[in-house]
């Protein structure tokens, strides 16, 4: 079995995506793979894939994340519901059936934070607060949403640009309020979705005993998560989700591709019992992962998604 996906965005040079996937696919053995990088604007897409309808799928960031939500609606392509309740998609996969599309950032997400959520103090279990509201706090919102989390706090420049967010707290059925970017008050967890740059000096309560720390800016270092730790919390960089939403992906991408396969190695997986799939997966996904890793580590220079 052999894949070829690639990674569509504008500007994409900086991308480590490609180095994230090809370490999967060397991993896993699956020579002959390809994973390609196009710079790609939002006005170009549709045409795009539409052109490139051998591969089994796309790995996008901006500026392409919403369009692909749009055109899924568009042409009826299966939209996950990560994708769905956020508005913004970081991953088409073509099986042999059907074209979905999913934004795995909430998946990366959740698998960043869930580690060290056993640690968080039981008073503040249920609350979380997310520094910004666009597109990333969507899937910020949904990634505690689906951690167990009933209650957060926007902290926002301009309490009108949150409208999206506490829309879809009311929908997920939790308590969601705005406040200034000034103060950060007790919580579980704390999710940075600010550009590095754009995060002030903020106050922090002295009432923090424990909690869960997430910037999802990949800044070589983070002012946020130095001060997090200085309170007690236990920081998360945001390399951790990039490369976790990477593992989804890749994961869908082999999916993908074996639906696509008729060769025994299909039939194989398709007959073998519950047990030794979910064994499979987990020793496959565990192989991903650590060359994932590794990759990043190896890799000079700045990293971005």
């Amino acid at each position: 079995m052999t894949i070829s996906a690639a990674v569509l965005g504008r500007p994409i040079a900086h991308s480590k995506s490609p180095l994230l996937h090809r370490a999967a696919f060397q991993a896993l053995g699956l020579h002959g793979s390809e994973y390609a990088s196009y710079d790609l604007g939002a006005d170009e897409l549709e045409a795009f894939l539409a052109d490139h309808d051998q591969e089994v799928g796309f790995s996008l960031t901006m500026p392409l994340k919403e369009q692909l939500v749009e055109l899924a609606r568009a042409h009826g392509w299966d939209l996950d519901d990560t994708a769905g309740l956020t508005g913004v998609a970081n991953t088409l996969v073509r099986s042999a059936s059907s074209t979905a599309v999913a934004n795995t950032d909430v998946q990366g997400i959740v698998r960043a934070l869930a580690p060290g959520l056993t640690t968080s103090d039981t008073e503040y279990g249920d609350r979380a607060t997310i520094l910004g509201a666009g597109a990333t706090a969507a899937s910020a919102l949904l990634a505690c949403h689906e951690l167990g989390i009933t209650s957060i706090e926007f902290l926002v420049r301009n309490p009108d640009r949150a409208r999206r967010v506490l829309e879809l707290s009311q929908r997920l059925g939790i308590t969601a309020t705005t406040a200034p970017l000034r103060r950060i008050e007790p919580a579980a967890i704390i999710i940075s979705t600010l550009p590095a740059e754009a995060v002030p000096e903020l106050q922090w309560s002295p009432d923090f005993h424990s909690g869960v720390a997430l910037d999802v800016a990949y800044a070589a270092e983070s002012g946020f998560l130095r001060a997090a730790e200085a309170h007690g919390l236990i920081p998360v960089e945001g390399t951790v989700m990039l490369v976790e939403q990477a593992v989804a992906q890749s994961e869908m991408f082999i999916a993908a591709a074996e639906s696509q396969n008729a060769e025994a190695e299909l039939r194989n997986t398709e007959t073998a019992d519950g047990g030794d799939r979910r064994t499979r997966d987990s020793a496959r996904r565990a192989a991903i992962t650590v060359a994932m890793y590794r990759a990043l580590e190896d890799a000079p220079g700045p990293v971005g998604d």
